[in-house]
């Protein structure tokens, strides 16, 4: 497969992840967490918060970064083997 070749519109400092995307507590689906298994709220998924530090109803669980190579993923059936592919000929 070819690499696939992007170009971003704007300034690439505006650009933001949320710092759900490497916590070891995210569900695979990234809307859910130990902390928040009922929903992660919008102040920490927008990084208005910095969840290392305490927030409303956590229960103590605080962010912690993925380490690599340990990260649990859901087994291979549940997860459609497209989900996370990109189609890179619809892109040109």
């Amino acid at each position: 497969m070819a690499a696939a070749k992007f170009t971003i519109v704007g300034n690439p400092n505006d650009l933001k992840v949320s710092q759900c995307t490497f916590c070891a507590h995210r569900s695979p689906d990234g809307t859910r967490c130990k902390a928040f298994p009922t929903g992660i709220p919008v102040e920490l998924m927008y990084n208005e918060h910095d969840h290392r530090l305490e927030f409303p109803g956590d229960n103590g669980i605080r962010y912690q970064p993925i380490i690599l190579g340990h990260a649990v993923r859901p087994p291979v059936a549940t997860q459609p083997k497209d989900k996370f592919e990109l189609d890179t000929a619809a892109i040109q």
